[in-house]
């Protein structure tokens, strides 16, 4: 009997606990082309092309070459240059 309610307590606790049934998805960044901008939200990342500027308050950041990281504050302006080609391999995210 005490087995019994043991393991009847444990069901509930486990039941409780939502059971890690589910997973969340990762959030897919964006994508921004040749003259398209965008103001980062925190924990937002957006995938750009070389030619993109990265402006935050006074400081500003030009995107040159490939696979390039950029972290950066919420608030900031992702703009990319009209005359930016090449594939969108850099990735700029707010902190």
């Amino acid at each position: 009997m005490k087995l019994f309610i043991t393991t009847a307590i444990c069901a509930i606790a486990l039941s409780a606990c939502g059971g890690g049934s589910g997973t969340a998805e990762a959030p897919v960044a964006k994508t921004l082309q040749a003259g398209q901008s965008l103001t980062l939200s925190a924990g937002q990342s957006v995938n750009v092309p070389a030619g993109t500027t990265v402006q935050s308050g006074t400081n500003t950041v030009n995107v040159y070459g490939h696979n390039n990281t950029i972290n950066t504050f919420a608030g900031a302006v992702v703009t990319v240059s009209p005359n930016a080609t090449g594939p969108a391999d850099n990735v700029v995210t707010a902190k």
